[in-house]
């Protein structure tokens, strides 16, 4: 790509027309304006291309192929970039207009940092934004502007959001970008393996929006993604005793387990026995604070559906309302008068 300006967003996207003008509108409405975005259509069968080629701006840049996955996909749109910096942004979520502008002017008061992330904050699949529930949470920085990623941070989860990622080009190509081997976590993986070198740092700013969105490659591969999560801290660890991995030393890796089918919890859901934690534990409660009420009202039926007849599935239902101070009240005074 022949190119004269700063920094290249990288956005690779498969069948994501249902949320793609929104990403895309909020990279061109950035304030910073020294970039272009390079859209990597993986082999989409939707309106994605009708979406991209709606657009005119010359800053725009796309590649057609067929279906590679992401890993890939990244590596294809690494090769083809010039640019000194990279910014990632996925093709379903949503930056503030100053994101950009406020990392690269970190990146140019910081010569010692080679690499710089923000929080995010979770949003609905309708726009609604949770800012209460974030990643990393506000407790991780204590305080500071801004904290240095360690490997200790990523347990169990992944300190840094991987498309609010801002870095040098030239570092995710001495790193061969995204290892393939993994089928999800391989940004933590590449994460990991450059912060043994460079400094990453993280913004106490929240100006990223990330959509809890059921087509995302996250929640396809739930299966998958403890598995992948716990490997690549797994590989740090070894490369931190032995100087290399299982990759490194061109070994094969190991597939995950299968899942199995749990016909008890099967029978539970039709006695209204089964408690939706994957609902109730953390999607209800983001759909609370974002004041999505569709989202709330489709939950709640799902919930109280399958586990009416437990008095877990009303705690869960209500102790998010009535908030954690009066829930801890209540405990009290029950426990003055045991």
């Amino acid at each position: 790509m022949e190119t004269q300006v700063s920094v290249t967003i990288l956005m690779p996207v498969y069948n994501g027309a249902l949320y793609l003008k929104e990403a895309i509108d909020s990279i061109l409405n950035q304030s910073y304006t020294d970039f272009e975005l390079l859209i990597i259509n993986d082999g989409s069968t939707d309106q994605t291309q009708k979406i991209i080629d709606g657009y005119t701006d010359h800053r725009i840049k796309c590649i057609r192929q067929s279906n590679m996955g992401v890993s890939r996909s990244l590596n294809k749109g690494l090769s083809l970039i010039d640019t000194p910096f990279i910014r990632r942004h996925d093709a379903d979520d949503i930056s503030e207009p100053d994101m950009l502008e406020k990392q690269m002017a970190f990146l140019k008061q910081h010569s010692d940092i080679h690499f710089v992330s923000t929080q995010c904050a979770f949003m609905s699949n309708r726009s609604k934004v949770a800012m209460k529930y974030r990643q990393p949470k506000t407790n991780l920085f204590q305080n500071k502007e801004y904290i240095l990623a360690t490997r200790d941070q990523f347990n169990p989860f992944s300190p840094i959001v991987h498309g609010t990622v801002l870095g040098y080009t030239s570092v995710f190509k001495e790193f061969n970008g995204y290892r393939t081997e993994f089928l999800t976590s391989e940004d933590n993986d590449l994460w990991l393996r450059i912060i043994e070198k460079y400094n990453f740092a993280i913004l106490n700013q929240c100006p990223y929006y990330l959509r809890l969105n059921q087509g995302s490659a996250t929640q396809m591969h739930k299966a998958s993604l403890a598995y992948y999560r716990h490997l690549c801290i797994n590989y740090a660890d070894e490369r931190k005793q032995f100087g290399s991995d299982p990759i490194m030393r061109g070994e094969t890796v190991p597939p995950p387990p299968k899942e199995k089918t749990n016909q008890t919890t099967i029978a539970n859901k039709i006695k209204g026995r089964s408690y939706r934690n994957d609902l109730l534990d953390y999607h209800y409660k983001i759909m609370l604070n974002a004041k999505d009420w569709p989202n709330v009202y489709n939950t709640l039926k799902i919930a109280i559906a399958d586990g009416w007849k437990l008095s877990l599935t009303w705690k869960g239902i209500l102790f998010p309302i009535i908030g954690k101070h009066f829930v801890q009240a209540g405990v009290k005074a029950k426990n003055l008068f045991k």
